[in-house]
């Protein structure tokens, strides 16, 4: 019988397209230089011109023999997908990306947001981290299945979306005009994910399941406009300052949802004896108000375990020695899964302690935020493949501050996850939507391997 075993494994590793046999080299060499030519292509947002970005793919899948066809729903703003069938034995697999990139200060980068410059083993370009990486090793996976002749049991569906990064046009579009393409699909892997390299040591591999929801607000006030000279106490920026002064000091009430609490568990083992210990009974121990108030000064936890609230916007007079009739200030609210947002609006009412102020939504509509399960075969083969190249790495479930598509695509059906198999430092982190947003080589070399490995073992 141990005979038989063996002799199925060899014949297994024989076939065609097994990463066992790939010769890697090529196409890691090919990724880094297809990666600095993504990150050349400006697709800021606004106003995003993301067509650019499309053809750069379809160009590239045609020389693959990959049909890609452009969906452009605007002047310069276009979506892409992909398609390589499979046997149909099995739902589709969708890889998403998005093409759109915010803005940068070329004044404040070591070298130009779009150069794609290679310095020091980094690649330097706004989107390298959000998202243009990622996505440039989902279609090099792409173009490897079909290189590779992997056979395929499910349909491997890339797709590369629009002005995510400001308005969701792109991903809207396609869930409305390509709905029953996206409803095949049984899982999407798409951004995300927090992989935290510190002193060269990974702390953990978070695969994202859940995003918060945003809830941006805007608050006015009116007043009697005057001479800056004449101090008004109630004048409209005064009013809106003292009550904004609230805002900022408001603890929002703490909230311990499972799969946080899962996470908290999961790091309990890296953390100190009597940290470790709270951190295995999070529910319990955020009663404790000294170990809670350490927990909530880290931005990288706080947001985790409650409804958060930053100041972002604050306008009044162009002039300074005018004081305005109406001042406004904006809010980023971001809600954990299943919080009514009406019922935040008035909590925040009552914050304000102004009524005289005008409270309301900056978007036309509030996108209810939801979450994967993780007791799938994605998420089971994402840890298989992680533990054999990281066999001291932990996986673990994330909750995204922000929001992805992922919200779009699972109201559509499928099970989504944010995976990225890079290994970031807090300080390459913080060049996402910041200064010097970079992905090092090893990274792209490392993290193609990686993803791939994933793909194929889901699709074969």
């Amino acid at each position: 019988m141990r005979n038989l075993v063996l002799l199925f494994a060899c014949l297994l590793a024989a076939l065609p397209g097994t990463s066992g046999e790939i010769r890697w080299e090529p196409y890691q060499d090919l990724a880094v230089q297809q990666l600095q030519r993504y990150l050349q292509i400006n697709t800021t947002n606004p106003p995003g011109s993301e067509l650019l970005a499309a053809r750069f793919f379809q160009e590239w899948f045609a020389a693959e023999g990959i049909p890609a066809e452009i969906f452009e729903f605007a002047p310069g703003r276009a979506n892409l997908v992909a398609r390589l069938r499979g046997d149909g034995s099995r739902r589709p697999l969708i890889l998403l990306s998005h093409m759109d990139v915010v803005s940068s200060d070329p004044g404040r980068w070591r070298v130009h947001p779009f150069s794609g410059a290679l310095v020091a083993g980094d690649i330097y370009g706004r989107g390298a981290l959000d998202t243009k990486g990622l996505g440039l090793l989902q279609a090099m996976t792409f173009v490897m299945l079909k290189r590779e002749g992997v056979p395929l049991r499910r349909d491997v569906i890339f797709v590369a979306t629009a002005d995510e990064e400001v308005h969701v046009r792109g991903a809207d579009w396609l869930a409305e005009n390509q709905r029953a393409l996206l409803a095949e699909a049984e899982y999407v892997l798409n951004e995300g994910g927090d992989n935290l390299l510190e002193d060269g040591t990974i702390n953990f591999f978070g695969i994202d399941t859940a995003e918060k929801a945003p809830f941006w607000l805007r608050v006015r006030a009116r007043g009697r406009p005057g001479h800056g000279s004449r101090p008004l106490r109630d004048s409209a920026p005064h009013r809106l300052a003292r009550a904004l002064a609230r805002v900022v000091d408001w603890e929002t009430p703490i909230k311990v949802l499972p799969g946080v609490e899962k996470f908290f568990h999961d790091l309990a083992p890296q953390e100190p004896p009597e940290r470790g210990e709270k951190f295995r009974h999070i529910r319990e121990a955020v009663h404790d108000p000294e170990f809670l108030a350490t927990l909530t000064r880290d931005e990288a936890y706080n947001y985790l375990l409650r409804n958060t609230v930053s100041l972002t916007v604050l306008q009044g007079s162009q002039q300074t020695n005018v004081i305005p009739g109406e001042a406004v200030a904006h809010l980023d609210v971001r809600l954990l899964p299943r919080e009514d947002p009406q019922e935040f609006l008035q909590q925040l009412r009552v914050v304000l302690a102004d009524d005289t102020l005008e409270v309301g939504p900056v978007q036309d509509t509030f996108r209810v935020a939801n979450s994967s399960g993780t007791d799938t075969e994605l998420f089971r083969t994402i840890q298989a493949v992680l533990g054999e190249h990281f066999p001291r790495g932990l996986v673990t479930t994330r909750m995204l501050s922000g929001w992805t598509e992922c919200q779009i695509f699972r109201q559509l059906g499928c099970t989504c996850y944010g995976f990225s198999p890079f290994l970031v430092t807090r300080e390459e982190i913080a060049g996402v939507h910041g200064d010097n947003e970079r992905v090092s080589v090893e990274n792209v070399r490392r993290g193609l391997r990686v993803y791939f490995e994933v793909v194929e073992r889901m699709v074969r």
